[in-house]
């Protein structure tokens, strides 16, 4: 609970509205960018051109922000190398989730064939909805466990170094307080973002169109918050098996 507390305390107001605008600055780049037509040479060139500056920027920034919150006493050298490191992260993260995204292809297969199985009595309780709600929730969980796993790893790669770091990114994983604070955070940015996006109140253009600007701008400011909640708690913990290591 404590851990809670001081990664709640780390979270500073101007940090935090720093990650809100340029999230939302890099969402709208990237929205121009989807807009930039390829049917000659030279707007295929600044597409790809675009494209590279858009990762450049995306990595700028989370280096600076996991620089901003760990402040680390040792810095990597090579700017570029921290980089790899991060798209490193980002591919192995990529990876992980084609198992998962087949399962989840698969998933009303999955809940016809499991209902199939049921008694006879039980296959009138919406038996099949149910399982089709209950593995939307696992599979997501099971991409919050891949991510609470790399994350801890993409922070000491964008602000410090991995060398010699293993042990604190091993202390995170080791921290139950970490986890429940992942997938709590998860969930919740999960089933309020579902909620909130497929409810339509209002009648009319205008109204649904500004209920939608509200909801979008609920949830990623929701989801903003619980994302740098995380990343404190991870910091947190990265301290601490710091600290744990010099005693």
């Amino acid at each position: 609970m404590s851990a809670w507390r001081e990664a709640y305390r780390a979270m500073r107001v101007q940090l935090v509205v720093t990650v809100w605008a340029g999230t939302l600055v890099f969402i709208m780049l990237g929205v121009f960018w989807l807009q930039i037509p390829d049917s000659h040479v030279w707007e295929f060139a600044l597409s790809i051109l675009f494209a590279c500056g858009l990762l450049a920027l995306f990595f700028w920034c989370c280096s600076w922000v996991f620089k901003r919150m760990l402040k680390p006493a040792e810095k990597e050298r090579w700017w570029w190398l921290q980089w790899i490191l991060l798209a490193a992260v980002i591919l192995a993260w990529l990876l992980l989730q084609i198992p998962i995204d087949r399962l989840l292809q698969h998933r009303a297969l999955y809940a016809g064939y499991w209902t199939s199985r049921l008694p006879h009595g039980l296959r009138g309780l919406r038996t099949y909805e149910h399982l089709v709600v209950l593995q939307n929730w696992t599979y997501f969980s099971l991409r919050l466990i891949v991510t609470g796993l790399l994350l801890p790893v993409a922070i000491v790669a964008g602000a410090s170094r991995l060398r010699g770091n293993a042990g604190r990114i091993f202390g995170v994983w080791s921290q139950w307080w970490y986890w429940v604070a992942a997938l709590v955070c998860g969930w919740i940015a999960f089933a309020v973002s579902g909620k909130l996006m497929s409810w339509t109140p209002g009648h009319g253009l205008m109204a649904e169109m500004l209920s939608l600007l509200v909801r979008l701008g609920f949830v990623f400011t929701l989801d903003v918050l619980l994302a740098c909640f995380v990343l404190a708690v991870i910091v947190v913990g990265l301290r601490e098996s710091e600290a744990q290591s010099f005693e």
